[in-house]
């Protein structure tokens, strides 16, 4: 499989991975500020964005994906970032593959189950006939019944392609579906922890990430620094971008002994 990304900036690699729902697109707005000391390449991850569809969609396979992602790029180590669900899967290739990442940090998400929150989004996505609307507008006015919240339908939207035979959806809208259980369900290893330079960031208005979580977190990744971010949510990364981006690039600093 190859995946879908791009490339921007020199020095020691950094790879960034997105949330559910999303594409590499979402990150767009910080690499300029990464790209200054790493060479960052952003990634769509499989039945998302640009990347094929596939259906064996669970956090060993997208880990898998990802180490031979960097086969094919050639870049033999890396630090990891990853969001929400990119999150879980930067936490899966550490684990699986802790010697090719050399840092790793996750945002707003930890290694446990989570209760199926999206149900509602799935439901409002499928029930859709995209072959009958002219525009994206009518597409947003027909969401807003099921998806009240104007900002989550304008991230969705951002899936929506427009072809010769009218729109559909860029993601594996079906494949995400059938694949939601493995999405919740924990991150697991039954080898080593990932005894590397490890930095979970919270929103600090998010419940992504709990207190309870750091157990845990600290058992699977024992090295790792738990930080929380004032006045975000679980887009800490869009919320507070510039010190977002000041935490990552200071821990990253600190840590460059390790890359």
């Amino acid at each position: 499989m190859r995946l879908h990304y791009r490339t921007q900036g020199k020095g020691p690699s950094l790879i960034i991975l997105h949330g559910l729902f999303g594409s590499m697109d979402n990150w767009r707005s910080l690499v300029p500020m990464f790209a200054r000391q790493f060479q960052v390449t952003t990634v769509d991850l499989p039945n998302h964005g640009r990347s094929p569809h596939k259906e064996n969609f669970n956090y060993p396979a997208l880990a898998s994906d990802l180490a031979h992602f960097m086969d094919q790029q050639g870049v033999g180590v890396a630090a990891l970032l990853g969001h929400s669900l990119g999150g879980k899967v930067a936490m899966q290739c550490a684990l699986d593959f802790p010697e090719r990442i050399a840092q790793l940090v996750v945002v707003d998400i930890a290694p446990r189950f989570y209760p199926p929150a999206h149900l509602f989004i799935f439901e409002a996505l499928r029930k859709l006939d995209l072959s009958v609307y002219d525009n994206r507008r009518e597409v947003d006015r027909a969401l807003a019944s099921s998806l009240p919240n104007s900002a989550l339908r304008q991230f969705l939207l951002m899936n929506l392609d427009k072809t010769g035979e009218g729109y559909r959806w860029r993601i594996n809208l079906e494949g995400l579906s059938r694949n939601y259980h493995a999405i919740c369900a924990a991150v697991s290893h039954g080898g080593e922890p990932y005894s590397r330079p490890s930095l979970f960031i919270k929103g600090e208005c998010s419940d992504y990430l709990q207190k309870s979580d750091e157990q845990e977190i600290k058992k699977q990744f024992p090295m790792a620094e738990v930080i929380s971010i004032p006045d975000t949510g679980h887009w800490v990364q869009a919320d507070a971008p510039a010190v977002f981006t000041n935490v990552v690039l200071e821990f990253l600093d600190r840590k460059s002994t390790h890359l």
